[in-house]
Order: structure tokens, then C-alpha cells, then sequence
């Protein structure tokens, strides 16, 4: 599955990551090892 996460950074910037993952709980947790001082805002799971 595919996900989309809409996260923002401590300085106030927005970004997106797509990560493949299992599930929703797998997907947040890997994108916050890569990117630990952003926050997560919401997930949507995408199609390919």
C-alpha cells in the first residue's frame, strides 16, 4: 500500500512523502525515523 503524508517541519515549512508501508501505523512511524523534528498531519492512502 501506498500513502501519502502531509507533514511540517519546526520551521514552519510543509512537505509531502509517499511511503509504502503495510499500514498507516508502519507508514507514520518510518517517515518520523527520517524526518524527527516534522510533524505528522494526516495520512491518506493513495493508488498507484
Amino acid at each position: 500500500m501506498r500513502f501519502k503524508i502531509s507533514m511540517i517541519n519546526d520551521l514552519g515549512n510543509p512537505h509531502e512523502e509517499t511511503i509504502i508501508a503495510n499500514n498507516e501505523k508502519k507508514a507514520r512511524r518510518t517517515v518520523q525515523k527520517s524526518n524527527p523534528k516534522s510533524k505528522v498531519l494526516e495520512t491518506n492512502w493513495v493508488y498507484k
